[in-house]
């Protein structure tokens, strides 16, 4: 009975259980070591973001970009969240307002606000006396309802007049 068929078996199957092995570990290790990108917001406080880029869109709407912390941070808010801005009236009193950004949040290093600007606007005072190098005080998110995919099979949402259907 010739037994070197049973020895070159025996490596063969050695041989690919520890290819296995050795992709289990590797994956393993990129799984959890790759790390998340730093979430910028804090809900119970708020937090400066220096505005780097104003972009006039109309004669009273303005697109405002503002810096994270690092170039690869995030937001950190998500899906049907917003966050909390705080600024000052043309009389010097605070103002709050909810806004929603219209940056991703897996967009790094950056966030974007697009504002409508009234005239007797209180908060839209404040934004349109923001200039490049200015900071904005925001905190976030603040959650009410948490917006998941897939759980709810159908939603219709009616906001402002206009319809969107999930």
């Amino acid at each position: 009975m010739d037994l070197e068929f049973l020895h070159t078996l025996d490596v063969q199957i050695l041989g690919a259980v520890a290819v296995a092995i050795v992709a289990v570990v590797v994956g393993a290790v990129f799984l959890f070591s790759s790390k998340k990108p730093k979430v910028c917001l804090d809900p119970e406080n708020f937090k400066q973001f220096k505005l780097v880029k104003r972009d006039q869109l109309s004669h009273n709407v303005a697109k405002f970009t503002f810096a994270l912390p690092t170039p690869t941070s995030v937001l950190g808010l998500p899906i049907g969240q917003h966050i909390s801005c705080r600024g000052k009236d043309s009389q010097g009193e605070e103002v709050i307002k909810p806004y929603t950004p219209t940056t991703l949040d897996s967009d790094v290093g950056k966030f974007e606000l697009v504002i409508k600007m009234y005239p007797q606007g209180r908060m839209s005072h404040h934004f349109r006396e923001l200039q490049v190098g200015d900071y904005l005080a925001v905190k976030g998110p603040k959650v009410n309802v948490l917006f998941q995919m897939n759980r709810i099979p159908l939603m219709f949402w009616k906001q402002g007049g206009c319809c969107v259907c999930f």
